[in-house]
């Protein structure tokens, strides 16, 4: 594996002078630098660690395409650093650190407790460590604003992990402890990115603009949702902290717009005069997915004056009498209003995210529900390639009422997409249709739902080629118990290592409640 410094031309970046006793703190992003430059929490840790008197912080992204690290900063190695954090926000993600920290031999197998001390962080890991037992040092379990500064100079002090051992929400490897989630109650307080990096010759994803994270959590507590149970419960920055976020960073744009961020938007309750204060001052706006019964003709047509270009919303289930059950209540009528005003107002694109596989539906009802959505619109929808819509296999995550649910179910649902795809052919006129592959959620469910023994196949994923193909084939060569493949768990093994706030029996519950509907 190589590391490259390949620093681009960007505004904000931060100019430090540095001296030889500084703390140095590297950022990894598995992400090419387009995507990574969007993330918040690089935003958030570049500024917030550089604003550090005796601190160092330097970028590196993942460049997939070449196989290669970027350095961003500097050409300082990473085995140079103090620290590595590393955003790992999905399962697949786990595949490509070890890909790194292998090629690098920074890897906990590789390094045993020497610097640097890897870090990770993010939904995935937070929600079941387990499955990167001998890869990374630690994970953090939760929010990391209320103990950033401790975890910067536990990784300064000269007995790191030891240091570590003492901080809340830290678990070490191999993750033998019970470690509780810490969480921000009032995002007033934390830390927000005001002078935020941005490329001056690449577009980043969602484009440019100042983001601006408006929530976390989210009210509903969805059973497919894992960031809705992981981040529990729903919180809000008041309008008055984000509107000086706002006018404080948008100085040093040249484009007055921002990209907001929240897993339930239209929850704030000030949102819509939020909305008018933009408008008023001109600065266009990108939202997020919406929830359907959000949504009203006079919210879709503000949305459109304030610049968004495609209108995204997720009833993953297109079946009114099982829509409320997932946490998703809608009417059929609703979603053909919201069809409707999305195309008479100009939007380019209205994109919608489904699920399929929902153990109390089946396929040929799904189907049913589909033509008929699509039926209604094609008289109304003239736009080609109007409806985008985003198909994923059901795939069971930890902390979730569906964590009791095999993986290998997933594998059992590529006749699911085969459907799918026989029927928008039929109106591939007005729609689009994108599908994620059965067999990289087979993958991504192995790891979400794995234990300390899964952390040897992701090693030998990560020494090969990641092709879909090859993956497949080298699961039954690694020695570990695959029982729960295809079996499910009956005690996951991650309620004895993490405690995000939330009662199992809450979840065996729910679970065994959704396991009795049936189409």
């Amino acid at each position: 594996m190589d590391i490259v410094f390949r620093p681009r031309r960007e505004a904000n970046r931060f100019i430090k002078r540095g001296r030889p006793s500084d703390i140095k703190i590297g950022i990894l992003m598995l992400l090419p630098y387009n995507a990574a430059i969007s993330s918040l929490f690089l935003q958030i840790s570049y500024e917030y660690l550089n604003s550090i008197d005796g601190v160092l912080a330097y970028r590196y992204v993942y460049n997939t395409y070449e196989d290669v690290v970027e350095a961003l900063d500097s050409n300082i190695p990473l085995s140079k650093l103090d620290a590595l954090l590393i955003s790992l926000p999905y399962e697949i993600d786990y595949i490509y650190a070890a890909r790194v920290l292998l090629g690098l031999k920074l890897s906990k197998r590789f390094k045993g407790d020497n610097k640097p001390i890897v870090i990770v962080g993010g939904a995935a890991p937070t929600a079941n460590p387990l499955p990167l037992a001998d890869i990374v040092d630690a994970v953090f379990i939760g929010e990391v604003e209320d103990v950033f500064m401790e975890l910067v100079y536990a990784v300064g002090d000269e007995n790191p992990i030891k240091s570590l051992e003492s901080i809340k929400c830290v678990s070490l490897s191999p993750f033998n402890e019970r470690v509780r989630r810490c969480i921000v109650s009032d995002l007033d307080r934390a830390f927000h990115p005001i002078y935020q990096v941005y490329p001056i010759d690449e577009e980043p994803i969602y484009g440019h603009g100042m983001r601006i994270e408006l929530s976390r959590g989210c009210p509903y507590l969805c059973p497919f949702c894992l960031e809705g149970h992981i981040f529990y419960p729903f919180r809000y920055r008041s309008m008055e902290k984000v509107l000086s976020i706002i006018n404080r960073g948008l100085d040093t744009y040249k484009l007055r717009r921002i990209v907001l961020y929240s897993l339930s938007l239209f929850s704030i309750p000030y949102i819509d005069r939020f909305f008018e204060k933009m408008l008023e001052r001109g600065i266009e706006v990108s939202v997020p997915s919406i929830r359907i019964e959000h949504l009203n003709e006079s919210r879709i047509e503000m949305l459109r004056k304030l610049g968004q270009k495609t209108l995204t919303i997720a009833p993953e289930i297109l079946i009114d009498k099982y829509s409320c059950y997932i946490g998703k209540c809608f009417g059929e009528e609703r979603l053909h209003e919201i069809v409707v005003n999305a195309y008479r107002n100009g939007f380019e694109h209205l994109k919608l995210y489904l699920i399929t596989g929902f153990p109390f539906t089946d396929i040929d009802m799904e189907i049913k529900e589909l033509e008929k959505f699509l039926e209604n619109i094609r008289g109304i929808v003239k736009k080609e390639k109007f409806i985008r819509i985003s198909l994923n296999p059901l795939i069971p995550k930890p902390w979730t009422p569906y964590q009791y649910i095999p993986p290998a179910r997933v594998l059992s649902l590529e006749e699911n997409m085969k459907r799918y795809r026989e029927v928008v052919k039929r109106y591939s006129r007005i729609v689009e249709l994108e599908i994620f592959d059965v067999e990289w959620a087979f993958i991504q469910a192995i790891i979400a739902l794995g234990h300390r023994g899964v952390s040897k196949l992701i090693e030998k994923w990560a020494q090969s080629r990641i092709d879909i193909g090859l993956l497949m084939r080298t699961i039954n060569e690694v020695d570990m118990d695959k029982n729960y493949i295809f079996q499910g768990w009956e005690e996951p093994p991650w309620h004895s290592v993490v405690d995000i706030g939330i009662p199992t029996n809450y979840l065996e519950n729910r679970y065994r409640f959704l396991s009795l509907l049936k189409s």
